[in-house]
């Protein structure tokens, strides 16, 4: 069966790989240039398909006519996305003789759209996952053909739930792509009731806002943790990351911000404490807690910014 897909990043390589083993003749691959100022921690979808000869292709532009005429002559009887970053238009999908497909990391109608691993974290939910759906013109929103759930677990963060579900997503992979070429999942639509979506994040976005509850700055945390951006804050102009932590619903009738210790280095929040395990300057690597707030000069009674 031919096939071509729209991927990038780990959970690219995933899907790339599950489609190869499931014996699909994959006829291109569409994927991203590793864009400036961001962290490439994750596998090159363009490398894995040039060790294996197939046709990469890297657009701008994938609904440029142009790119269009090209898929429809390459007639493929399936297309795949998975984590790509360009929304695929009516011609595009309509190049596949058996439809296209997309695979989200979220239990979708939930956390359609980007930055849906952060958001989960950030969110503070305990339950996330892997669908399969078929895609239509508008994104995340098609029929889902099948679902794979995956706990939050409370010492998770993003790096190690981005592995759960890439892992998860390869593990499902294998039952879902033979099954679905056996015409044999069947699909259900989407409660719109329960779709949610919170949009793609920025560096900035990590800023910490003191006058919330410790678990929610804690959520922030865990949801941007290393190799995302981190949750920051700033004490005298100086700017620090946060790299891991802890709470505690324990009450302090002091400002939020008030930094309460700093062996171990403990803030206050709008509700609770905050305990800083580690974190980095700017210039520094990272270090403990402790260290971190010797490294700022900071002491009992200091606020930080929100």
């Amino acid at each position: 069966m031919k096939a071509v897909i729209f991927a990038y990043h780990d959970m690219g390589c995933t899907g790339l790989n599950a489609l190869l083993n499931a014996g699909f003749d994959i006829g291109a691959v569409f994927t991203h240039a590793d864009a400036a100022g961001e962290n490439h921690f994750h596998g090159s979808v363009a490398q894995l398909a040039q060790a294996h000869n197939i046709p990469v292709f890297m657009p701008e532009d994938i609904n440029q006519p142009t790119w269009v005429e090209r898929l429809t002559a390459l007639a493929p009887d399936m297309l795949f996305s998975l984590s790509f970053r360009q929304i695929l238009s009516r011609d595009i999908l309509a190049c596949a003789r058996l439809g296209a497909f997309g695979v989200q990391a979220s239990l979708l109608p939930a956390h359609r759209g980007r930055a849906h691993l952060n958001w989960v974290l950030i969110k503070g939910e305990t339950e996330t996952g892997v669908t399969l759906f078929r895609m239509t013109t508008r994104p995340d929103c098609g029929p889902i053909l099948a679902q794979e759930k995956v706990s939050i677990l409370p010492e998770d963060d993003a790096f190690s739930l981005h592995n759960k579900l890439v892992q998860t997503s390869g593990r499902m992979l294998a039952v879902w792509l033979p099954a679905l070429m056996a015409n044999q999942l069947r699909e259900r639509t989407q409660d719109e009731t329960q779709a949610s979506s919170f949009g793609r994040r920025k560096p900035e976005d990590g800023a910490i806002d003191w006058q919330r509850s410790a678990q929610e700055v804690h959520n922030l945390v865990r949801g941007l943790a290393s190799p995302w951006p981190g949750a920051y804050s700033t004490v005298q102009g100086q700017r620090f990351v946060v790299w891991h932590s802890r709470f505690s619903v324990d009450r302090a009738e002091v400002k939020p911000g008030t930094v309460l210790s700093v062996m171990p280095f403990i803030i206050a929040c709008g509700s609770g404490q905050l305990e800083i395990l580690a974190g980095q300057t700017g210039e520094g690597g990272r270090v403990s807690g402790s260290e971190l707030a010797r490294s700022l000069m900071i002491t009992p009674g200091t606020l930080l910014a929100d």
